[in-house]
C-alpha cells in the first residue's frame, strides 16, 4: 500500500529528484572527492604498524656519497646482491631498471650476482609514462639475466598525484605480470588487476637500512635473515618518489611495502558506490514520515556518523567503499527537509505557542476601525538563552495566559520574538488603557518556570490610526512597542512624527551620505583653556549637521542613528580626517596645541582603526602626541580583547587618551583599570551644578583629585559661568571648555579668534 503523500514530512518529488541525483553523482563518480578526503585523513592518522616481514635496503644519499665520483657502480650492485645472499633473505627485489647499464664494463658481475641467487631474486619490469603523450614504455631486465630470472612489475596507479591503488597482476606488451606486492604476499590473479592500499599503515614503522651500512657488514643475517628485502633508491637524485594520501611524499620501495603488507592482511574488495546508498536511503526513509520529523535531524546526523564510521571501520577490513553518493543523497533529502520545515514555519502558525502568527493577523481583512495592540516581552533574548530546558516554551505559555485576559475574546497574534498582538475593536476604545494598567499589574508578579522565578517586564505599542495597510499597521504598533522599551513606559502610542522619525532612519545612510559629501555635516571647534593660566591648550573637534530641510540636527539625534545604521565608523574617520587636517594647519602657523576627537568604543572593535589613523598623522606630518582620543561608551571595553589591543596600539603609537563624560551613564572607576588615560573629562552635568550642589561638588572634587593620582589630566566640560571658573580653579582643575569659555565654531573663526591679540582672547 503506498504512503499517502501528506503523511510524508516531503513530497515524493522532491525524494526522488534527490536519489537521481545521487544516483547521477555515483555513476559519474562526482562524489569520490568526499571519499578521497575521508581516505586521506585516514592516512593522516595512521597508526597501523608494518609487520616488519619486509625491510627496505636503501640507495640513499649517504650510500651514493660514499660511493666514488657519487656513481654507484653495477660491481656495487653485485655487492649488495651478494651480501643480501649472504644474510640469507628470503627474497630480494631488485627496485632498479638497468637498460642504460649493459655497456658498463663490470655489468657481467652484477648478471652474475643475479644469477647466483636463483629463484629467490626477483628484477623489476618498469612501465612508465611518455611525457606529454598517453603512450606508456615498459622496460625489460636484459636478456642477458636469462630467461629464467624472475621478473614482476612495479607498476602503480595514480590518480590526482596520488598512489591510491597497485596492481596483484600488471600487462605489459601482451605479457601478464605479477607484481612486487603480489609475490611477498603470495597472491596471484589470471586477468590485470588491482586493489586500493591500506592506508592505516604507518609509513615511519617500515625498516630502512643503508646499502652502506649493508656493504660495510654493519647489517647482516640478524637483520634480513627469512625476510623480503627490496633492495630500491631513496636518494633524491633518482627521483623514485610518489605521493602517498594522507603521508608525505615516499620512495617508491615504501609503495611496495604498504601494498604487500595490505595483501598479506587479506583480498581487498570493493562493494562500490551502490551498497551505501542503499543504507542511507533505509536509514532516512523512516523518518520521512511526519509521526517521526523530530527524528529527522536526529536520523541525518547518526547517518552521516554511520556511513564515515562504516567506510573507516570496512577499510580496515580490507573493505573499499563509496560514499560519496549517499552522502550527496542525505544532504539533498537535508536540504528539502530544511527547505520544507522553513516553509511550514513561516506560514500562519506559531510552532512554540500554537497561536497564529504575524502573517495570519497580516492576511486578514482590513483591520478598519480597530485599534492595533503589540506586546513585546522585554529582554527576551536574554531570558531564553537563561531559562534552561524548554523552560522558553513555559515562559510563552506564561505570558499567553496573562495577556488572553486583556484580548478579551479577540485573538491573540504570536511571533517568534515574544512579540504578541491584537485588535481591539472600537466600541472597546475607551478601555485600552485600564486593560494595558491591568495587565502591567498582571506581570508585577514574577512567573514560575520549574524552581526558577523570573520577573517578566512587558511594553505596549498603539496603533489607532485607521490608516495604511494591515502590515503598516502592525509595523507601527510593534515601532511604538519598541519607543516603549526605550523610554521605560507601559505603553506608547504611535504617531505621524513617529512617522517621519521613522522614514528619517530608514533613509538615514543614503541622507548621511549626501551629507558628507555635499557639506551638509562639517566640523565645529570648541577652545579648551588651562584654567590657572587662562592659556589655549586644546580644542575638542565636534560633528554638526546642516540638513537643507530639517535644519540644524542635535547631535545626540544623528549620532545615535549613526550608531544604529553601522555608519558611525565612516563619521568618525570623516572628523578625524578634519582634525587632524586642522590641527597640522595650526601647527604650521606656530599654535601648538592639544586636537581632542570623540571615538564610540564601540569601533575599537575595528581591527584597523589604529592604521587609518597612523596614515591620517602621517599624510599630515601631525606628532601623534598632538591628537587626544575622547573614549566614549567605555563599558563596550569590558568583554573586548580587540578594543583593549586597539587601546594599548593608540598608546604605544603616542596618541593620548581621554575617559569622556566621566562619573555618567557607564563611565565609572572599573573602566580605569581597562584604559590607561592621559586625561579624565568631568561630565558638565556634574560641573554646571556644583554652586548649587554641594554633593556634585564633592564628586568634582574627588574626580579631580582621583585624576591627580592617577597622572592624569582633570578637564571640565560645561563652564557656563565665571563663579563657576573660580570654584574650579580652587579645587585645582587642571582644564575647562564650555560657552563661558568659548562655543563651538568653524575653524575659520578659531584661526581669526587666535590671530587677534592676547588680552583680546584670553578666557
Amino acid at each position: 500500500m503506498p504512503i499517502p503523500v501528506k503523511s510524508l514530512i516531503i513530497s515524493w518529488r522532491s525524494i526522488g529528484l534527490s536519489l537521481l541525483i545521487a544516483l547521477v553523482v555515483g555513476i559519474t563518480a562526482a562524489g569520490e572527492v568526499a571519499d578521497r578526503v575521508l581516505d586521506a585523513v585516514v592516512g593522516r592518522l595512521a597508526m597501523r604498524p608494518v609487520s616488519g616481514e619486509v625491510v627496505i635496503v636503501a640507495l640513499d644519499e649517504r650510500t651514493i656519497t660514499q660511493s666514488p665520483s657519487r656513481n654507484f657502480s653495477m660491481t656495487q650492485y653485485a655487492n649488495v646482491v651478494e651480501a643480501v645472499d649472504k644474510a640469507g633473505a628470503r627474497r630480494l627485489f631488485i627496485d632498479f631498471y638497468f637498460d642504460r647499464r649493459e655497456a658498463d664494463h663490470d655489468f657481467p658481475r652484477f648478471v652474475s650476482a643475479v644469477k647466483n641467487m636463483g629463484d629467490r631474486i626477483v628484477l623489476a619490469v618498469s612501465t612508465r609514462q611518455v611525457p606529454g603523450r598517453e603512450d606508456k614504455v615498459t622496460t625489460f631486465p636484459s636478456k642477458k639475466f636469462g630467461p629464467d630470472v624472475p621478473i614482476a612489475s612495479i607498476a602503480v596507479e595514480s590518480e590526482f598525484w596520488q598512489v591510491w591503488r597497485v596492481p596483484i597482476a600488471y600487462r605489459a606488451e601482451g605479457k601478464l605480470l605479477p607484481t612486487f606486492a603480489s609475490i611477498m604476499a603470495g597472491k596471484s590473479s589470471d586477468t590485470p588487476k588491482s586493489f586500493r592500499l591500506d592506508l592505516s599503515y604507518d609509513t615511519r614503522t617500515i625498516t630502512e637500512y643503508s646499502a652502506a651500512d649493508l656493504l660495510s657488514g654493519k647489517i647482516g643475517a640478524r637483520e634480513l635473515a627469512g625476510k623480503d628485502v627490496i633492495f630500491a633508491p631513496t636518494a633524491p637524485s633518482f627521483q623514485d618518489y610518489f605521493y602517498l594520501p594522507g603521508h608525505d611524499r615516499v620512495p617508491g620501495g615504501f609503495i611496495h611495502v604498504i601494498a604487500a603488507e595490505t595483501l598479506k592482511r587479506g583480498d581487498p574488495i570493493d562493494i562500490g558506490w551502490l551498497p551505501p546508498l542503499l543504507v542511507a536511503i533505509a536509514l532516512t526513509g523512516i523518518t520521512l514520515l511526519r509521526r517521526f520529523q523530530r527524528a529527522v535531524l536526529p536520523a541525518i546526523i547518526g547517518t552521516i556518523v554511520i556511513l564515515i564510521g562504516g567506510k573507516i571501520v570496512l577499510g580496515t577490513m580490507l573493505v573499499t567503499s563509496w560514499i560519496g553518493a549517499a552522502l550527496v543523497y542525505v544532504a539533498a533529502i537535508a536540504t528539502n527537509v530544511s527547505r520544507t520545515r522553513r516553509r511550514s514555519s513561516a506560514q500562519r502558525e506559531n510552532p512554540v505557542s500554537g497561536l497564529p502568527n504575524f502573517e495570519a493577523l497580516r492576511s486578514l481583512p482590513p483591520f478598519g476601525s480597530a485599534t492595533v495592540i503589540a506586546a513585546k516581552v522585554v529582554n527576551f533574548e536574554d531570558l531564553a538563552a537563561f531559562i534552561p530546558g524548554d523552560g522558553i516554551g513555559k515562559l510563552v505559555e506564561q505570558v499567553t495566559r496573562r495577556l488572553q485576559l486583556a484580548s478579551q475574546g479577540t485573538t491573540l497574534h504570536h511571533d517568534l520574538d515574544g512579540t504578541f498582538a491584537w485588535l481591539v475593536p472600537y466600541y472597546q476604545h475607551s478601555q485600552i488603557e485600564g486593560q494595558l494598567a491591568g495587565l502591567a499589574a498582571l506581570f508585577n508578579a514574577p512567573l514560575t518556570i520549574g524552581d526558577l522565578r523570573v520577573d517578566v517586564a512587558i511594553a505596549f505599542g498603539v496603533n489607532d490610526e485607521f490608516e495604511g495597510s494591515n502590515a503598516q499597521r502592525l509595523a507601527a504598533a510593534l515601532v511604538a512597542a519598541e519607543r516603549a522599551i526605550r523610554t521605560r513606559a507601559l505603553w506608547t502610542k504611535y504617531t505621524p512624527r513617529q512617522k517621519d522619525g521613522a522614514g528619517w532612519q530608514l533613509s538615514f545612510h543614503s541622507q548621511l551620505e549626501d551629507a558628507l559629501t555635499g557639506g551638509d555635516i562639517w566640523v565645529a571647534f570648541q577652545p579648551q583653556y588651562e584654567i590657572a593660566t587662562r592659556r589655549l591648550v586644546g580644542v575638542e573637534a565636534l560633528a554638526r549637521w546642516t540638513h537643507p530641510t530639517r535644519g540644524p540636527i542635535p547631535p545626540d539625534e544623528f549620532i545615535i542613528q549613526a550608531e544604529k545604521s553601522q555608519d558611525i565608523y565612516r563619521l568618525t574617520l570623516f572628523v578625524m580626517d578634519q582634525a587632524i587636517r586642522s590641527a597640522a594647519e595650526l601647527r604650521g602657523r606656530g599654535v601648538h596645541i592639544n586636537m581632542s576627537v570623540n571615538l564610540s568604543a564601540t569601533l575599537l572593535d575595528h581591527s584597523d582603526l589604529v592604521g587609518t589613523i597612523r596614515v591620517m598623522l602621517t599624510a599630515h606630518h601631525l606628532p601623534p602626541e598632538t591628537l587626544t582620543i575622547e573614549i566614549t561608551e567605555t563599558a563596550q571595553i569590558e568583554n573586548s580583547r580587540q578594543a583593549r589591543q586597539t587601546l594599548a596600539q593608540l598608546r604605544r603609537t603616542g596618541i593620548r587618551l581621554s575617559i569622556d563624560d566621566y562619573g555618567t551613564g557607564q563611565s565609572n572607576l572599573e573602566y580605569l583599570t581597562e584604559i590607561e588615560a592621559d586625561e579624565i573629562k568631568i561630565d558638565k552635568r556634574f560641573v554646571s551644578t556644583m554652586h548649587d550642589s554641594q554633593r556634585n561638588r564633592e564628586v568634582v572634587k574627588s574626580t579631580i583629585d582621583l585624576a591627580h593620582r592617577l597622572g592624569a589630566v582633570a578637564v571640565a566640560e560645561g563652564i557656563e559661568d565665571a563663579e563657576t571658573m573660580a570654584l574650579l580653579a580652587s579645587l585645582g582643575c587642571d582644564v575647562g571648555q564650555g560657552y563661558h569659555l568659548g562655543k563651538p565654531q568653524l575653524f575659520s573663526d578659531l584661526i581669526a579668534a587666535l590671530t587677534t591679540p592676547p588680552h583680546s582672547r584670553s578666557a
